[in-house]
């Protein structure tokens, strides 16, 4: 649950705002929040990353993008007609980018946890 509303706030923030720095600000303030571990923290991170991007990926695909798609997929040498495999390398892209801000937000909890002791009486 928590992974697919990540993914929707992902989208609804990317849409409205256009910034697709959503994309690490959402998991980095999810991993910040939550009490979870970091390997916990980056898997949710890299799954609502990578379901954001490659829905919005596949929608625009399917929508008005394979012409283009298939000219970027010409020009980076994959091939004519893989445009579609572009629309993956986009999901991957987000979900590396997630789970990476998902673990500086685990990493940045954690610090700050540590950073402030409690006193001694």
């Amino acid at each position: 649950m928590i992974i697919a509303i990540q993914a929707v706030l992902i989208l609804i923030l990317e849409i409205g705002l256009q910034s697709w720095l959503w994309v690490a600000g959402v998991p980095l303030a999810f991993a910040m929040a939550a009490p979870v571990s970091s390997a916990r923290a980056c898997g949710r991170g890299a799954a609502a990353g990578g379901l954001s991007w490659l829905l919005a990926g596949l929608y625009l695909y399917l929508t008005s993008g394979r012409i283009i798609a298939g000219r970027m997929a010409v020009m980076f040498g994959i091939g004519a007609g893989r445009g579609w495999l572009l629309v993956l390398l986009t999901g991957l892209l987000g979900a590396l980018v997630a789970a990476v801000a998902a673990w500086a937000g685990s990493a940045l909890r954690a610090a700050l946890r540590g950073a402030h002791p409690s006193p001694q009486a």
